[in-house]
């Protein structure tokens, strides 16, 4: 096992924890709140693990195409993606956090660009009106 793997397990069990913890109504957040606490501990998670200065965009696409792949494999073989696309998310915060903005602007900017977008399906793809 390597050590991203098991500190990957440790982040894991900490959410884990705080699920429970939510389910049992012993403490109080919005699901905004949730939210930005997971993006507050794998933007640290990162920066104990020199991610952020130690890595650079390019690295970090590489590793988001990889973990995309994972995505597919599941979806493919109908298994359970909650993993996949949080393990998606955690490598999204590196980029954005690197970068110096936040997952709100960039899901901010990409609901401007497709609030108003017009189009129909064509073998199950979505396809904007002029293309």
């Amino acid at each position: 096992m390597t050590n991203d793997h098991i500190a990957r397990m440790n982040m894991r069990e900490k959410f884990i924890k705080q699920k429970k913890c939510e389910k049992s109504n012993c403490c109080r957040t919005t699901t905004r709140e949730t939210l930005q606490t997971y993006i507050r501990l794998v933007t640290q998670w990162h920066k104990d693990r020199n991610l952020i200065e130690g890595s650079t965009d390019k690295d970090q696409t590489l590793k988001l195409m990889q973990e995309l792949g994972e995505l597919s494999d599941s979806v493919c073989k109908n298994k359970d993606v909650k993993d996949d696309i949080g393990d998606m998310l955690v490598v999204m915060i590196n980029i954005a956090e690197r970068n110096g903005i936040s997952l709100t602007d960039c899901l901010e900017t990409a609901w401007n660009d497709i609030k108003d977008r017009k189009g129909r399906m064509v073998d199950g793809i979505f396809v904007k009106e002029g293309d």
